[in-house]
């Protein structure tokens, strides 16, 4: 048995195996991926009309600071207003999917005193965040990120038991 092969033999060999090679790649490849879905449009919807006192939050624990007016949240035909205890916000309100979208607030400048001050800044932070909102009977959770307040449904005066 003779187990020389030529070298031009040799070459055409793999220049072949090369070329099978590309080919049977070429015909494995992977089928293109299917299309994404169209994007889905948003659920739009207004915010139901209530009035709320705020129980909790991440910023105030109970809710309150001793001697000060609970913080409000109002909602009354696509428009929202909020009370800190010091300073007052309003502006246009709706709820897209389960995030609450507040556009621009226009707010009350009086100058609140410590610690008042940064729980005011850090409540109408989260009204502005686009924070998820649930509403479960007579409560009402905001979240956005690491921040969250929980507020109670008030009576027919906006809370003003609270104040």
């Amino acid at each position: 048995m003779n187990a020389y092969v030529p070298e031009s033999r040799r070459r055409h060999v793999r220049w072949f195996a090369a070329l099978l090679c590309a080919l049977v790649q070429g015909c494995v490849t992977a089928p293109p991926p299917e299309p994404a879905p169209p994007p889905r449009e948003p659920v739009v919807a207004p915010v139901p009309d209530g009035n709320w006192e705020l129980v909790t939050s991440t910023f105030i624990g109970a809710g309150r600071i001793p001697g000060v007016p609970r913080a409000t949240l109002a909602f009354k035909d696509g428009r929202m207003s909020a009370f800190s205890g010091c300073n007052s916000a309003r502006a246009a309100a709706r709820l897209v999917d389960d995030w609450l979208e507040v556009e621009a607030m226009a707010t009350t400048r009086r100058g609140c005193p410590e610690p008042l001050g940064s729980f005011e800044n850090r409540f109408f932070k989260l009204l502005g965040a686009r924070p998820v909102f649930r509403v479960d009977g007579d409560a009402l959770t905001l979240v956005a990120g690491s921040q969250n307040a929980r507020l109670r449904r008030a009576g027919a005066d906006g809370g003003e038991s609270g104040r």
